[in-house]
């Protein structure tokens, strides 16, 4: 391998000694290194003109701005993989590292094989990311959007005709039916050179969704420790999707309306406007009309919003799709190389299946598939179906009032639907929370409350 394709390492630490040793470690195995003793040089690094490093080795407490204040200010998903380095953090503060994107943790002082294998998993962990970001990025360009449907072909030609231009496009259809992927296809043709950025308006509290969105500036409250680029922002050049867009709160609605219409922003505890270049999407399971007759959404909202109206029908709807949507999610958890047998008798049973949850359902038995395969080709039969995607329980009797109070007539069926969320789950709480719509930690809090608990963190 050349020099020039070497992995390169950031390392950030504000003892030179460390850095010295760090660096001539890991040049003496072969990579290239960039050095930084502070949380701004590290920004400067990763802000500058040059080819982004491979990978960053952060030490998480140093003077000024902390490593933890640089991972909290760097857009999401991180730009490079990050491993934290320290002698001094708590686990409360490795486990935040994490929660913020980084890889993996290193006490101080690290021994050299401890270092460098937490650098080649996250090197390895990265390149896996990186691929399965373009097949999904290639699987969403509107030409090879999957379905053999007539409805797949009119969202292949109504996203071609509209994701040019810069008009504000409201995607509707049923949970888990692929409005995300629909969003993604809009950008990815629109030739916008940004990031495409989603935020869920209903898996984040109404209280941190304002920062969220918009951002703030250092000090703009207490623990504000840096400047914080909101989501807004993060598109710039880009497209930003309002996915669950019904959800947003009143009090926020205005704000948006006016960042829609000004095609500015304004952060928390900011003095002025930012201009801003952002292709905005919406996407809802619900009636948006519905919800601005009866005052949830303004109408104001809703007309800015629903420009260019796309819907997604649901996949019970377009059998010919089922197929082909199972074959490409196989690529995206085997590799495209991985041979794909369906059973006859398999396949009609697919086609036939109503798919309460859509295509996020379909994925999730594909996901679960893959999971259990072994060495050669994928093979799907009837045996699998019957194990893999359980037939939906009967419903249940009607209770008999009087005997259990309302709050555990209410903790009984919602212990019952979460149940049948983790059975076509497959025990997986992320997939369940998926199935369900729902933010993972608040469904691994209600399943613990309800007695459901898994050994498994969310």
């Amino acid at each position: 391998m050349s020099a020039a394709n070497q992995p390169s390492v950031l390392v950030v630490d504000d003892d030179p000694a460390v850095v010295r040793g760090v660096c001539g470690l890991l040049r003496d195995k072969g990579y290239r290194t960039l050095e930084a003793t502070s949380a701004s040089q590290a920004r400067q690094a990763l802000e500058s003109d040059r080819e982004l490093p491979s990978l960053m080795l952060l030490d998480i407490r140093m003077p000024g701005e902390t490593g933890l204040q640089l991972l909290e200010r760097l857009p999401k998903p991180l730009p490079i993989p990050v491993v934290v380095l320290s002698g001094e953090a708590s686990a409360q503060e490795a486990i935040t590292a994490l929660k913020l994107g980084a890889t993996d943790f290193v006490e101080k002082p690290p021994t050299p094989e401890r270092l460098l294998t937490a650098i080649q998993n996250a090197l390895a962990l990265a390149e896996l990311r990186e691929d399965q970001e373009r097949l999904r990025q290639e699987l969403a360009k509107p030409g090879n959007l999957i379905g053999e449907s007539a409805a797949a072909k009119e969202l292949r030609r109504v996203i071609a005709q509209v994701a040019p231009s810069s008009a504000t496009v409201l995607i509707t259809g049923e949970t888990g039916a692929g409005k995300e992927r629909v969003a993604r296809a809009l950008h990815l043709a629109s030739g916008r050179k940004g990031r495409f950025v989603a935020v869920n308006c209903a898996a984040i509290p109404a209280q941190l969704l304002k920062c969220e969105l918009f951002g703030y500036e250092l000090s703009a409250f207490s623990g504000a420790a840096a400047r914080h680029l909101g989501r807004v922002e993060q598109a710039q050049a880009g497209t930003l999707l309002l996915d669950e867009v019904a959800e947003l709160p009143l009090e926020l609605q205005a704000k948006m309306l006016r960042v829609l219409e000004q095609r500015e922003v304004e952060r928390l505890g900011g003095k002025g406007s930012v201009p801003i270049d952002v292709r905005f999407l919406a996407a809802t399971n619900q009636d948006l009309a519905a919800a601005a007759q009866s005052g949830r959404i303004r109408q104001d909202l809703f007309y800015r919003l629903s420009v260019f109206p796309i819907q997604v029908p649901p996949l019970r709807e377009r059998p010919d799709d089922v197929l082909p949507l199972l074959k490409a999610f196989a690529a995206e958890f085997l590799g495209p190389a991985r041979v794909v047998r369906i059973a006859p008798a398999a396949e009609a049973m697919l086609r036939s299946r109503s798919w309460p949850g859509n295509v996020r359902e379909l994925r999730n038995f594909v996901e679960r598939c893959a999971l259990i395969v072994g060495p050669g080709p994928l093979v799907i039969d009837q045996h699998q179906l019957r194990e893999l995607l359980p037939a939906r329980p009967a419903a249940a009797s009607a209770p008999v009032l009087g005997e259990k109070s309302y709050r555990e007539l209410l903790d009984d069926y919602e212990r019952s639907l979460l149940g049948e969320a983790l059975r076509q789950s497959g025990g997986n709480v992320a997939a369940a929370a998926r199935l369900l719509n729902v933010d993972r930690g608040n469904l691994y809090r209600r399943l613990k409350a309800l007695g459901l608990a898994l050994d498994a963190q969310p």
